[in-house]
């Protein structure tokens, strides 16, 4: 199932998705891309078949979701996709624009340094204890941050609609959306990187020839594998999702990671990867930005620290008994 979906999806991010698209989606220009992606039916590949999905389970859109962040697609698809399928099993019908995920704290704060990105979106589901409920975005992004894009806003509307959802799931799904484009991100990132440096020369002999050049490979190898591999654990666990610890080692790996892969990209690429016009930026912006959102690597290992606490059993009865296959 998952080859059978991969295919004509990537044909589609090839046609949605160029990086000229990613970038002027950056500037507000996504409402054809979000179009394209509407109509061809796989944001509701997680609504059940009985809703009018196609009844699939996260680890069959695994793929997917790695591939629309090694595209750097300029859509909520990830949030969307999941929001449909939370609120359709909890009977209520989501608006077909874009959804964002927007877990909040007792105090009604988001529980993300960052905003989500804008994106086009026009609602968020937002989460606070066990309630979920359906609001409005303002029809404007925040000005844009630090890395260039534009932060979502909630609006001052009342809530449409709301229903029931185990706490902290919303910040699960949202750490392992985040998780999961970066881990897709990384790896275009490695393949932008081995593609210059077997096309750059240097002292008549192409980058990649030299050894230090491919030990560092190696290591952006390794770190994205990892990260890859963390995301689909993450993903294996059947709707409504990701348990909260799921989501906290998928999102360490990729924090971990991401200063290794992007540091070392830089360094291979030398000064042109920061140039506006390369394409290397897009991907290290995104990324680092995504560092900074939904939980920084101490955040959620003392989650893991205190549910291992609180069961009291050995390291290795802990990870077996949470992560093993």
């Amino acid at each position: 199932m998952q080859d059978a979906l991969l295919a004509p999806f990537l044909r589609l991010l090839d046609d949605i998705s160029p990086s000229t698209a990613v970038r002027s989606a950056e500037v507000g220009h996504a409402h054809d891309i979000w179009l394209k992606l509407s109509e061809s039916g796989f944001l509701d590949a997680l609504v059940s078949e009985r809703d009018g999905g196609a009844g699939l389970q996260p680890r069959d859109v695994a793929n997917l979701l790695l591939a629309s962040g090694r595209r750097l697609l300029p859509a909520p698809f990830g949030e969307t996709m999941v929001a449909r399928a939370l609120a359709t099993r909890a009977g209520m019908r989501l608006p077909t624009t874009p959804i964002l995920l927007w877990p909040e704290n007792s105090q009604g704060k988001l529980r993300s340094s960052l905003a989500p990105v804008w994106a086009g979106a026009t609602h968020a589901l937002v989460q606070r204890g066990d309630q979920v409920s359906l609001r409005a975005l303002g029809q404007f992004a925040a000005p844009a941050d630090g890395y260039a894009l534009p932060a979502a806003t909630l609006a001052t509307a009342a809530p449409v609609a709301s229903f029931t959802l185990e706490p902290d799931a919303l910040l699960s799904w949202s750490a392992t959306l985040t998780a999961v484009a970066m881990a897709g991100a990384m790896a275009g990132v490695l393949d932008m990187t081995i593609d210059h440096v077997n096309t750059r020369e240097q002292f008549g002999r192409k980058l990649g020839q030299f050894q230090a050049i491919q030990h560092q490979l190696a290591i952006m190898a390794e770190q994205t594998t990892a990260t890859c591999t963390a995301a689909r654990i993450a993903l294996s666990r059947p709707l409504p999702g990701p348990s909260c610890l799921d989501a906290a080692a998928a999102k360490i790996a990729a924090n971990e990671a991401a200063k290794i892969v992007c540091a070392i990209a830089h360094a291979a690429h030398g000064a042109i990867g920061v140039t506006a016009e390369h394409d290397l930026q897009l991907y290290t912006r995104r990324i680092k930005r995504a560092v900074a959102s939904v939980g920084s690597s101490a955040f959620w290992a003392d989650q893991i620290g205190q549910a291992h606490l609180s069961e009291g059993t050995d390291a290795g009865v802990f990870v077996r008994s949470h992560w093993a296959a």
